[in-house]
């Protein structure tokens, strides 16, 4: 059976987890938590300004970008995702020595065994409006056992109970061999424990 990895921005080695982009033309707007974003809304190419002095890391999946190296091993795991050339401009017009592109994850799946799993839903009452939520799978205020189903054959893609990226071990493994910059890899083993908000909802 695969083991997965919850996947944050590593904190220090100057990883930047948000800073002040503008892109030209703009980006087109999308909720990833909702739905992929229509392929056919982007441009075939991205100028970007980054309020940064420099950027030297692989992937940073909350700005949508990844380094072209990085991208070529996704496409090792045969991974679904959008790529558009973007030139990147830092603080002083200095340019990033990596070449890279706009990145978004296209493959998406439930991960959660919930016959096996011990979670709790968030309830109705701290939901947005219903018409606002038709599309949306369901929401987790906790899950303290998390059971991977064991028919997941992806090892890049968006969670949907997570709503974060997970991967397999075999990816991270391939990640640490190319010493790729930017990631942190938490193992969703019997230990984890998924509670966004800190403690139990109720309405």
């Amino acid at each position: 059976m695969k083991e997965f990895y919850v996947l944050s921005a590593a904190e220090g080695d100057d990883v930047p987890l948000f800073f002040d982009e503008m892109w030209v033309p703009e980006l087109p707007e999308f909720n990833q938590v909702i739905a992929n974003p229509d392929v056919l809304d982007f441009s075939s190419s991205y100028e970007m300004k980054a309020d940064l002095n420099k950027l030297h890391v692989d992937v940073i999946f909350e700005q949508y970008l990844a380094s072209s190296e990085f991208i070529r091993m996704c496409e090792n795991f045969h991974c679904n995702s959008l790529t558009i050339p973007v030139m990147i401009s830092l603080r002083g017009s200095a340019k990033p020595k990596k070449d890279y592109r706009f990145f978004c994850v296209l493959s998406r799946c439930s991960l959660l065994d919930v016959d096996r799993s011990t979670f709790e839903l968030v309830d109705d009452g701290v939901l947005c409006p219903e018409s606002e939520r038709q599309h949306m799978s369901p929401l987790y205020a906790r899950i303290d056992k998390f059971f991977p189903r064991s028919d997941v054959e992806y090892d890049l893609f968006y969670c949907e109970e997570l709503k974060q990226m997970v991967c397999s071990s075999v990816f991270r493994e391939a990640y640490l061999r190319n010493s790729f910059i930017g990631l942190y890899f938490e193992k969703i083993d019997e230990g984890f424990v998924y509670a966004p908000w800190g403690g139990r909802l109720s309405s």
